[in-house]
């Protein structure tokens, strides 16, 4: 800041005057030095030293003081660096083909971890679809009861398959799919065969399409001693030829798991009279148990005898090991973080309980029956093109939340996946 000084017009004469002031005082000093020195000053008549004091008064009085003006500096200015936000995630995808009350649920929790697995290369694209597919009976005569099927349906079911671009899968890689989106084929079908069935019953209804094809199928192993030990070496030998995959459909098998009520005992051909929970706990826990000592392997899937479930077993089902668990309720095809289950009970559908409520949708997964499958493998397909051409409306925005929010502790992705064109 710069200072600067003004002065009065007076200034010259003022210090004309104190030199005059002092001219005298030298003048008198010297004469009164030989005068009397005892002399008192009075108003009227006042001393050399009282009349220096009142001239110097005099002219200092005219001396101006000094004036700061204050100059002023630039203003700073401020730059403002915008904030990066990004745009709100979109809702997952939703489709009209489902009924109205079967809504996909989702279960990855971790936002970044689910983008990062939905667009890294090497992962599965969006739309990537699979068909669970469940089979009970298979006749090659008449049908007999409402969950028979014919040997004839059974083939026409998987060349349906076929040749609407389906390949089946195992058990592991559903898992890892729907874990992980790990790559699985765009379309995927994995078929169940429920309960014990001999050596026979799968070579003669499903080896001849599954190794032309080099697909697999699961079983839905039941534990209970007796019976599994009739048809164990068959099975076994099944698995070792690799085309087989045993997983867990319980012990007793007979007695369902259901929302118990707090203290309900039960009397059972295997255990006695427990508790309910107990019952619960014994037919998770020693269907594992069984499997691994059966088959030299610990199985990763439940599939719940009857369809029934409760909270209490998802609950011991995870405690277990179990990263899966199946339903009879064809409610629609699974998808990575979106699975179709119903939330509230829907009176044109008693049957199908609501699943929503254990908040666990991989343990209650939905399946189709055999007897229709065929009918819903182009409404699979469409749905599989509807959610992935969803995915390419919403890819920008949800790569651009991931590059904001996700990158910095979870890796850039150099190159994301696309998702498929497949009609």
């Amino acid at each position: 800041m710069r200072q600067t000084f003004h002065r009065n017009q007076a200034f010259p004469t003022a210090w004309f005057l104190f030199g005059g002031v002092i001219l005298i005082l030298t003048l008198t000093a010297c004469s009164s030095s030989t005068g009397s020195s005892s002399a008192l000053s009075t108003p009227d008549n006042p001393t050399l030293t009282e009349v220096f004091r009142q001239a110097l008064f005099e002219a200092t009085r005219s001396i101006p003081t000094a004036t700061i003006t204050p100059t002023p500096s630039p203003s700073a200015t401020l730059t403002v660096t915008p904030v990066r936000t990004p745009q709100a995630l979109p809702s997952p995808f939703i489709t009209g083909l489902l009924n109205p009350l079967d809504t996909p649920h989702t279960y990855i929790r971790d936002t970044c971890q689910y983008l990062r697995d939905r667009w890294a290369p090497g992962k599965s694209p969006p739309g990537t679809v699979v068909m669970p597919i469940m089979f009970h009976s298979i006749t090659d005569g008449e049908v007999s009861h409402p969950y028979q099927i014919t040997h004839a349906k059974v083939s026409q079911l998987l060349r349906d398959l076929q040749q609407q671009g389906f390949e089946a899968i195992s058990m592991e890689q559903l898992a890892g799919f729907l874990q992980h989106n790990e790559k699985i084929p765009f379309r995927s079908v994995l078929l169940i065969v429920d309960d014990l069935h001999s050596e026979d019953y799968y070579r003669d209804h499903f080896e001849a399409f599954l190794r032309e094809n080099h697909w697999v199928l699961t079983n839905a192993w039941i534990s209970e001693p007796e019976a599994s030990q009739r048809v164990l070496a068959e099975n076994q030998k099944l698995q070792n030829e690799g085309w087989v995959d045993h997983q867990a459909h319980g012990v007793v098998h007979n007695i369902n798991i259901n929302e118990f009520k707090p203290g309900t005992m039960m009397d059972t051909p295997l255990y006695g009279k427990i508790s309910a929970e107990q019952f619960t706990r014994n037919e998770l826990e020693g269907s594992m148990r069984r499997i691994a000592d059966a088959f030299g392997k610990a199985p990763i899937a439940y599939i719940w005898p009857g369809g029934n479930f409760s909270k209490l077993g998802v609950q011991i089902a995870r405690e277990v090991g179990y990263q899966l668990g199946f339903t009879v309720n064809p409610r629609g095809p699974l998808m990575y973080n979106w699975i179709p289950l119903a939330d509230s009970e829907d009176p044109a559908r008693p049957s199908f309980r609501p699943e929503g409520y254990v908040q666990d949708p991989l343990m209650v997964l939905p399946r189709y029956w055999d007897q229709d499958a065929s009918s819903h493998i182009d409404t699979v397909r469409q749905i599989s093109k509807q959610a992935a051409d969803a995915a390419l409306q919403t890819r920008s925005i949800e790569l651009e939340y991931y590059d904001w929010v996700c990158r910095p502790q979870y890796g850039s992705l150099d190159e994301a996946v696309s998702p498929s064109p497949t009609p």
